[in-house]
């Protein structure tokens, strides 16, 4: 990982075990923020002479300067969008691969909740993701089902650096079209891909029992086994998501409102449930579990909710 560390040189001196002015720790690099931000003059000074300079017949040294500016412009700033755009550029021209520039977005995706919440650092990496495997020279027809697992981790990862995180959420929606559609594509090997929808699934259900307050994680826990209720509808596939079940949401939210009583995304949660797994014996099971809950406010509104949906 690469993480900014606030103020300066000096006052992480101590913890350095070599004369760099960065501390290195069992693969964990630590940037001072005044440094960078001393660097970044310099970093956008060159940046601006290289990317003039970088031509498609030349394997010209401008390019790796391009690479070491731009990684410095957006340490320091992630919403540079020139930065990312050059890189994009070294890419097509080769000089660079979108295997790498997926490592080091990761990298920088880690180094601050400023740079884990970015939009434009997500688009980017899905623009990599498509290159690498959807349009580009050694395109695959979609993206593997190992890199779409270990996806997953680096956007809880982000979400955990930057709470109720939009545009990490809405990459998680793009790793699980990805998996749903390669589950109904024939021309696909589909095994894997189901694996990682499940883990998914158990990934999210973790998630709520950590993070009561996320509404966004609860809509698309709900979202997720919707889908795949359709998916089982229209294909009549099952296997390894049959799991993936209302009841299993149904019982979780019950679970966390007997010790939580007062979180409203938990009655939310709760009604999302009830409202899409159109199963009338879910729903008069759910009425009993919501009766037998501590009374609370919120309790009082999800009943009078519940007896106009009746």
């Amino acid at each position: 990982t690469v993480e900014i560390l606030p103020g300066t040189v000096e006052q992480w001196q101590s913890n350095f075990t070599t004369p760099d002015p960065f501390l290195l720790v069992n693969k964990n690099l630590g940037l001072p923020q005044e440094l960078l931000h001393k660097l970044y003059p310099c970093a956008l000074s060159l940046f601006k002479r290289a990317r003039s300079s970088v031509s498609v017949n030349l394997p010209s040294p401008e390019a790796i300067s391009l690479l070491q500016a731009s990684s410095i412009i957006l340490l320091t700033n992630p919403a540079h969008q020139s930065a990312l755009n050059q890189r994009k550029r070294l890419i097509v021209l080769e000089y660079w691969s979108a295997e790498q520039e997926l490592g080091f977005s990761k990298l920088l995706l880690s180094s601050s909740r400023v740079a884990s919440k970015q939009s434009i650092i997500w688009d980017h990496r899905r623009w990599l993701f498509d290159f690498q495997y959807i349009v580009g020279q050694n395109r695959q027809g979609s993206i593997p089902a190992t890199i779409l697992q270990s996806e997953l981790e680096t956007i809880l990862q982000s979400c955990g650096l930057y709470p109720r995180n939009y545009y990490a959420w809405a990459h998680w929606e793009f790793c699980m079209d990805h998996c749903l559609e390669a589950c109904t594509d024939p021309s696909s090997t589909t095994i894997e891909y189901p694996s990682v929808i499940a883990t998914a699934f158990n990934l999210l259900l973790r998630w709520m029992e950590h993070h009561l307050s996320d509404c966004t994680a609860v809509h698309h826990l709900c979202r997720l086994v919707e889908r795949v209720h359709t998916l089982e509808r229209i294909h009549g596939q099952s296997g390894q998501l049959s799991h993936l079940t209302f009841r299993r949401l149904s019982e979780q939210a019950v679970s966390l409102l007997s010790r939580y009583t007062d979180h409203e995304t938990l009655w939310m949660y709760l009604r999302f449930v009830w409202a899409l797994c159109g199963d009338q014996v879910l729903r008069q099971d759910l009425d009993d579990s919501i009766a037998s809950l501590p009374k609370s406010l919120y309790h009082d509104k999800f009943i009078d909710w519940c007896s106009m949906q009746h």
